[in-house]
């Protein structure tokens, strides 16, 4: 048990530090934790939902058994588990009073690995308990119910990834999720695409989006990125946001890619899909000190970069991704735009 009595008078840098204590959190998360001390916490806002209404949204979600087994038996408890039942109190408040609105949402949530699963998993159950508002905004905006689904479901991807990665359920992106639970990430076709804004202070002297512009942010989930695909996927996307978000126009496509890495046309030949895709980018510069490395393995093998000499070698791609890391050569995230509707094919 993490349990430290709680006391409504005491004062909040109090407070924080006894949930830093009993959540096993270090120094760091403390400024985390104080800015999410500061949500409201009304008690009858933040509800989880009961067993049968949980399984229900975890078969909607496409929860694969395995996890949908794990996660109804790890339910957050407020007697159990106070000081973690104080956090995702104050998480929930931080996700629904955000809805809607585009970009990172800050402060991060922190990582409650160290718990067991009812750590692992607790996230899971803020969003749970948020389903209810994502689905009302969603059909605020007459979102199909399949692309509003589909497009929460990606948590259950994220949770097949952590079992990969790390041999045991749980989600390790929770902050990624609150992007798909307040209404910024739609799955339309082979691609995902996210409501933005550029931040201030942005660079620009490339023709492409300048501060203030709203974009489409290009997530790519696994498969093969066909030309074919790709075009009707940016095709769909045109008219959604025309058709539900008609007050927000889009001008550019944006992505941040370490498939978008010129440094493998080293590797794969010019006609590949990889290749292909890359092409209807303009490039940004990026910092040749950054190394990505560590993600791009997590992301291509499911497994830490730790296990490099484990790893399988049965594609050009996954060659080439070893081979670099090998010669000391970093893979980096690069950041590309191109202009809907002039794409090439």
């Amino acid at each position: 048990m993490f349990r430290v009595d709680d006391d409504d008078a005491a004062a909040p840098g109090d407070n924080v530090e006894r949930a830093r204590r009993a959540l096993g959190l270090t120094d760091g998360d403390l400024d985390d934790l104080a800015h999410l001390a500061a949500f409201d916490s009304s008690p009858d806002r933040f509800r989880l939902p009961d067993g049968p209404e949980a399984d229900r949204y975890l078969r909607d979600l496409g929860v694969s058994d395995i996890d949908r087994t794990e996660i109804l038996a790890a339910r957050p408890d407020p007697r159990g588990h106070p000081e973690l039942w104080w956090l995702l109190e104050r998480c929930y408040q931080h996700l629904a009073g955000n809805l809607g609105r585009p970009g990172r949402l800050s402060p991060a949530w922190p990582t409650l690995s160290n718990l067991g699963a009812v750590g692992r998993f607790a996230y899971v159950w803020v969003f749970l308990a948020a389903v209810p508002h994502a689905r009302r905004y969603h059909a605020l905006h007459h979102v199909p119910d399949e692309v509003s689904w589909d497009s929460l479901g990606v948590v259950a991807a994220q949770m097949v990834n952590h079992r990969a990665i790390y041999g045991s359920g749980g989600l390790h992106t929770q902050d990624w999720m609150t992007h798909h639970f307040r209404g910024a990430v739609y799955a339309l076709g082979r691609l995902h695409y996210e409501r933005l804004i550029v931040p201030p202070g942005t660079v620009t002297d490339d023709g492409g989006p300048e501060p203030g512009d709203r974009v489409l942010g290009l997530h790519i989930p696994e498969g093969r990125l066909t030309p074919t695909s790709v075009d009707d996927s940016v095709g769909l996307a045109c008219s959604f946001f025309t058709r539900h978000f008609p007050h927000e126009k889009y001008r550019y496509a944006v992505c941040t890619s370490w498939v978008l890495d010129p440094q493998l046309m080293e590797y794969l030949p010019v006609d590949s899909n990889i290749i292909r895709f890359q092409q209807r980018f303009t490039l940004r510069p990026v910092d040749p000190a950054r190394d990505d490395s560590a993600t791009v393995v997590e992301f291509l093998f499911k497994r830490p970069l730790a296990d490099l000499a484990l790893l399988p070698r049965a594609t050009t791609l996954q060659r080439a991704v070893i081979d670099q890391i090998r010669r000391c050569r970093p893979w980096h995230f690069r950041e590309g735009w191109f202009r809907l509707g002039s794409g090439p094919a």
